[in-house]
């Protein structure tokens, strides 16, 4: 029988080793993929110190995979309630301190991520652990209602927020259909009525957290051996069954939008200038363009930021938000502006830099410096397991795999001048903008 049940595991799983220390990679660490027959995936990285594991568990489910009317902010909600234990580990803080564990978990548009930091040794626990409450999460209604009022007052902290105001002023302009119209962390009114929920968020949990819309990264030191053999016996059993949600596409912005709204609170006036963007797709020039566009043209070692923000001091902060999202979104440029009669010359600022680059090839050592500090950026930030396993986890999330990290840095190598100009007169289109301007009440 115990030669049977080896042969049962062995039927169920498939690994393949990447040698990704090789001159044509640009990931730097070794790592094999295991891929179960229920569509469960990890990724074993070989990187960081001695003796440390980052146990990273990514669901590829967040605030964009809720369709339903009514129950925005459950993805949010259910970070929360993966920490409440199951039959098996009742009391999994308890759990996780002893082994000294550093964990925490974090809820995203389109993704939510559980991550744990400790010692090697602790590799099987922590596998047996976390296998346990993706398949067996175990909560009763009162506690349930219990981490409902949690969020409530959670969500009433943070309403006041000028980031977060700004934030969701932002999202109601440009979205009318798809589901980054809401924040993370839901609408007010769903929050409000979560406690009546408790059916409805064990159907969350069924739909979303299985095998195939789940992967898991462990980077550090550790065995692979010994880690492959521990990820059959405890994932294998977990049962398939992910469906991806039905989310409705945004239609296409045919005019410009500008808003003005009052912040119930003291701020300096916030200029938010968006414009429609394309999905996040490894392969696609202009996306990529796009991108790197936001540097050269918004980022703190551009023109504009130099003018503005260190010989003008006109604006307190320009920051460029060009990263691009699993589902079409928006790249936005924000400028903190010091005297609120000034707002409407430095929106000008943005449109005539905009303008420039449509109209004129970037500088091309300016490009290759940005291309170079994207890269560098990307590969210097790897310092820890931890660092090394949230460094993939946008690729992954945007396609479920590690591989095309690759793909996206041997595009961005062949980006022109040509190229930017390209993604600006493609993207920077005022019949795509949405302007928010936030001004302190009264």
């Amino acid at each position: 029988m115990r030669f049977f049940a080896a042969a049962v595991l062995l039927a169920a799983v498939s690994v393949s080793s990447v040698a990704a220390q090789t001159k044509a990679s640009v990931f730097p660490f070794p790592y094999e993929v295991v891929q179960l027959e229920n569509g469960f995936r990890a990724y074993l990285i070989k990187a960081g110190a001695p003796g440390q594991i980052a146990y990273v568990s990514i669901v590829r489910t967040g605030s964009r995979d809720e369709v339903e009317p009514g129950k925005s902010g459950f993805a949010h909600f259910f970070e929360h309630m993966m920490f409440r234990g199951t039959a098996k580990y009742p009391h999994y803080d308890a759990e996780t301190t002893k082994m000294g564990a550093f964990r925490n978990a974090s809820t995203w548009p389109d993704q939510t991520a559980y991550y744990l930091v400790a010692n090697t040794e602790y590799l099987e626990k922590i596998i047996d652990i976390e296998s346990d409450r993706f398949q067996n999460l175990k909560y009763a209604e009162p506690d349930f209602r219990t981490e409902a009022g949690a969020i409530l007052g959670e969500y009433q902290q943070g309403a006041r927020e000028p980031q977060r105001w700004l934030n969701e002023k932002v999202r109601e302009a440009v979205f009318q259909k798809h589901t980054y119209r809401h924040t993370t962390i839901g609408f007010e009114a769903d929050v409000r009525a979560m406690p009546n929920a408790y059916e409805y968020s064990k159907s969350f949990y069924e739909r979303f957290y299985r095998p195939e819309n789940v992967v898991l990264v462990i980077a550090g030191d550790f065995d692979n051996a010994t880690a492959r053999q521990l990820i059959t016996k405890y994932y294998s059993g977990w049962k398939p069954g992910y469906k991806a949600p039905p989310i409705e596409a945004e239609p296409p912005q045919t005019a410009p939008r500008d808003v003005t709204v009052k912040y119930p609170g003291r701020t300096l006036p916030i200029l938010s200038v968006n414009y429609r963007a394309p999905e996040w797709n490894p392969t696609d020039k202009t996306g990529v363009a796009l991108e790197v566009l936001g540097q050269v043209a918004f980022g703190p070692n551009s023109a504009l930021s130099r003018k503005l923000v260190l010989e003008e001091r006109r604006v307190q902060h320009l920051l460029p938000a060009f990263g691009l999202s699993r589902d079409p979104y928006v790249v936005s440029v924000q400028a903190m502006v010091s005297d609120p009669a000034d707002v409407k010359a430095v929106e000008s600022e943005i449109a005539a830099a905009v303008k420039r680059f449509q109209g004129t090839p970037v500088d091309a050592k300016l490009l290759a410096d940005t291309k170079s500090s994207l890269k560098y950026g990307f590969l210097m930030g790897m310092e820890t397991a931890q660092d090394v396993a949230f460094a993939v986890m946008q690729v992954i999330v945007a396609t479920g795999r590690l591989e095309p990290v690759e793909d996206y840095y041997k595009t961005l190598e062949a980006i022109t001048p040509e190229d930017i100009r390209e993604a600006a007169r493609k993207f920077l289109v005022d019949t795509g903008r949405t302007t928010i301007t936030m001004v302190q009440e009264g």
